[in-house]
């Protein structure tokens, strides 16, 4: 009995020290896994298997190759910071794709194996192996999955990894740089970089997401150039959220996506938003966004008098979007002249002023041209003083000029030159027409900007 027990004694000490002895320098690290480069040859471009898709749930056992489909891809995505969401999104190039895929997998943490840049390919169809998924379209984005029930669903967590092969091959990706005119549905899922861009006036102070809920939140991004707006959709869960957005103007790199017909970005975390420069705020400008539906316009700082009839501008909400309207149909008069004065804008404290805004129309009188846009800078600002004051009529492109059957469409004036005028300018929005003469076109304003591009 006591020799068994220092038998046992001995060789538990052996053990420990063997143990120890492969213990250098107390490192516990976790050993490196060797990728090696898998056997493995595409089929198809990511194009191609896009082009497959005709309206209907794609098969990819139905449109196999000898029995396989197999593209290959680079990483885009990344899920560590929490943005994304059992999701991995490749391109088919690190730079200057032509097409980008997303791939819905039941599992999280997929950065840990899928970082961005890494070369995967993707098996959708192996008859030997008994691998196959499907595609399909889900509000407006392609979207690849396992077939369930003549849906498109995530790959289950416990096999995905028999469909995504990993390459030893990592890239360096490089956004593809466009501009929000560019938009189309040739950029979903490809990492983009956008410049010139900001947060929007009325989000700033804001944090990328809800601080008190989950719930995802749009942010909307304007560019400086065209003055348009982008969504960016942060997440709830986002390990981000409650951190300030930059205040700034900058470059902003992104996946490209879309919901049904809007078009929005997705980052991975904050190092994608670079906004370290000055921003650029308009010097003016009047969104009617305050606007009540179906009242007498009365914004602050505008001045809304009738030279002609009794008929004002009036404050209108639709989808709520608020705007100014003016109509001569129903008041009964035989003139109706409308004017709708901005406040005073100081065009010394800067160079190279801008003036744009939006006008629609509807029930449209062939002939009548219903608006005109004037700028003064000899106005006092005083009601009584308008029709004495130097007006100067300026060029721009109505909606009655761009598409004259298109009713309820909002048109972007163009650019108007506003930088040679100097001290305080007014902005007047002048309506003329007729109810009895029936020329009298409804007409809308929205969005009136002064800014140095």
């Amino acid at each position: 009995m006591k020799t068994s027990k220092i038998l046992s004694l001995a060789l538990g000490l052996v053990a420990m020290f063997c143990i120890t002895a492969c213990v250098q320098d107390d490192d516990y690290s976790v050993p490196t896994v060797i990728l090696q480069e898998p056997n493995i040859t595409e089929t198809n471009t990511i194009a191609q298997v896009k082009a497959m898709y005709t309206g209907s749930l794609v098969n990819f056992s139905e449109v196999s190759n000898e029995g396989k489909v197999i593209i290959s891809g680079y990483v885009v995505s990344s899920d560590e910071a929490g943005n994304f969401y059992k999701t991995l999104i490749i391109q088919d190039a690190p730079e200057n794709p032509s097409a980008a895929i997303q791939i819905d997998i039941d599992a999280t943490s997929l950065f840990a194996q899928y970082k961005p840049g890494q070369k995967v390919y993707v098996i959708l169809s192996d008859s030997e192996l008994g691998l196959n998924l499907g595609m399909d379209d889900v509000n407006g984005v392609l979207h690849i999955g396992a077939i369930e029930s003549n849906a498109v669903e995530r790959i289950s967590g416990a096999d995905y990894e028999n469909y995504l092969v990993r390459s030893t091959v990592v890239e360096t990706i490089v956004p593809k740089v466009i501009t929000p005119a560019e938009f189309d549905d040739s950029y979903i899922n490809m990492l983009v970089q956008i410049d010139d861009m900001q947060l929007r006036s009325a989000e700033l102070g804001q944090a990328y997401g809800n601080l008190d809920d989950t719930y995802t939140v749009n942010r909307y991004i304007k560019n400086c150039v065209d003055d348009s707006e982008t969504i960016l959709r942060n997440s709830g869960f986002a390990d981000f959220k409650s951190q300030m957005f930059p205040q700034g103007r900058g470059s902003l790199v992104a996946v490209f996506s879309k919901y049904n017909s809007d078009y929005q970005l997705f980052i991975r975390d904050t190092a994608d938003v670079m906004f370290d420069s000055e921003r650029c705020d308009p010097v003016f400008e009047e969104l009617f966004n305050d606007s009540t539906d179906n009242t007498t316009l009365d914004t602050n700082g505008w001045i809304n008098f009738a030279e002609a009839g009794t008929e004002l501008w009036s404050e209108q909400v639709y989808s709520g979007n608020g705007y100014a309207e003016f109509s001569a149909y129903g008041t009964t008069e035989s003139s109706n002249i409308g004017w709708l004065i901005s406040p005073g804008i100081d065009l010394d404290a800067q160079d190279g002023e801008i003036l744009s805004f939006q006008t629609e129309h509807a029930y449209p009188d062939a002939g009548h041209d219903a608006i005109e846009v004037l700028i003064s800078t000899d106005f006092s600002g005083n009601e009584a003083d308008i029709t004495s004051a130097t007006w100067t009529s300026l060029e721009f492109t109505s909606s009655l000029e761009a598409d004259f059957d298109t009713w309820f469409n909002f048109t972007n004036s163009g650019n108007i030159d506003i930088s040679s005028y100097t001290g305080t300018a007014y902005i007047a929005f002048r309506y003329t027409g007729s109810d009895t003469a029936d020329l009298n076109t409804t007409i809308h304003v929205d969005n009136v900007r002064v800014f140095v591009p």
